[in-house]
């Protein structure tokens, strides 16, 4: 299969991040779409290690035990690689070539722009910028080892679902941003959003300008450091830990020993990433505003922290509110910072 398989099936969105796998189902109705069913399931520790996929039957058994729990009846799955796996390349083509030698000369110039033999890659191109009938064509080529890919296609496979798209992570938060920035009730026409998301071993930022990242960055930093933390303090083990930080049933010396320390550290993190964002010679003397997401913005109170710490507007990144074009049900807005990948995801399985 291509990397970017197309189907018109419905299919469900599954994030496979590193210590969480999330399911969400979505429609398409009249004026936008509707999100209903969701689930989320933890990973075993080291399932998936630097975004790869490492143990294929535990990752396999808790997308069979979310897609249960979410009560879908979809057996179709869109999934995602991660951006470091991918390898993009834009190239220019003269407009008005055909489909068959549009992709002959992708072929051509992938094995010369794509560092792997193109028998041991999937590969796949979009048409970026520039008019079929005008200008030359803007292509972007993107290629990701087949055996990665084939990671993510077995996972479904033993999950007993079908992978009819495998995406990749930062398209798919693309998409998912402009769900976003129609909440935000303004033009953000010539302005820097940066989006930071919280995971569990880093965080990414991404900087949009006029809907296009332009920037990103990995942090060696998540919430594994305070499910650690809580595991090391009181004496439990780490699936315990994990469980305990999300329900939050700990002792009160919680809050000021290791959840206060933990905001204050987050903080300090999401400066760090915008300082690095703001000398990489992107032309950009401001971030204009910050959206954060991830299961970490779920702690109560961190974005204003996190504003008076960078010193840009912040927000909780939510696709469901009013503005956006998504009604989710009650259950899926309660985990909506941590939905914002699978979201970009299951839009691509409404049919």
């Amino acid at each position: 299969m291509s990397l970017f398989g197309r189907s018109k099936n419905q299919a469900l969105g599954i994030d496979i991040g590193s210590a969480v796998v999330k399911v969400l189902e979505m429609s398409a109705v009249r004026g936008g779409y509707r999100a209903d069913r969701c689930a989320l399931e933890p990973l075993p520790r080291n399932a998936v290690v630097e975004h790869g996929i490492s143990d294929l039957k535990a990752t396999s058994e808790a997308v069979h035990r979310a897609v249960s729990n979410s009560r879908s009846a979809r057996r179709n799955a869109v999934v995602a690689v991660s951006q470091t796996h991918v390898v993009s390349r834009t190239i220019t083509l003269p407009a008005g070539l055909t489909d068959r030698e549009m992709e002959e000369q992708v072929m051509i110039e992938a094995t010369q722009q794509i560092p792997y033999p193109l028998d041991e890659i999937n590969l796949d191109y979009r048409i970026i910028g520039g008019a079929r009938s005008g200008s030359d064509d803007e292509v972007m080529i993107t290629a990701c080892r087949k055996e990665i890919v084939e990671d993510y296609i077995a996972v479904m496979e033993l999950a007993g679902l079908r992978a009819v798209i495998v995406d990749v992570g930062l398209f798919a938060m693309e998409r998912s941003f402009d769900f976003v920035a129609a909440t935000l009730g303004e033009s953000l026409e010539g302005r820097a959003i940066a989006l930071m998301d919280f995971g569990d071993v880093s965080t990414r930022l991404d900087l949009f300008l006029d809907g296009t990242v332009i920037y990103s960055r990995d942090q060696n930093f998540g919430g594994r450091i305070l499910t650690e933390n809580i595991r090391s303090r009181y004496g439990v083990d780490y699936r315990e830990a994990e469980a305990l930080k999300r329900t939050g049933d700990l002792p009160q010396n919680y809050e000021e020993d290791l959840l206060g320390p933990f905001r204050q550290a987050m903080a300090r993190e999401a400066a760090r990433g915008v300082e690095f964002c703001l000398s990489a010679r992107n032309g950009l003397e401001q971030v204009d505003a910050l959206l954060i997401c991830g299961g970490c913005c779920q702690i109560p109170g961190v974005a204003p922290l996190i504003e008076a710490q960078v010193g840009v507007p912040t927000l909780v990144a939510d696709l469901f509110a009013p503005g956006s074009g998504i009604r989710g049900s009650k259950l899926v807005q309660r985990y909506a910072p941590s939905m914002v990948k699978a979201v970009g995801l299951a839009v691509r399985g409404t049919g």
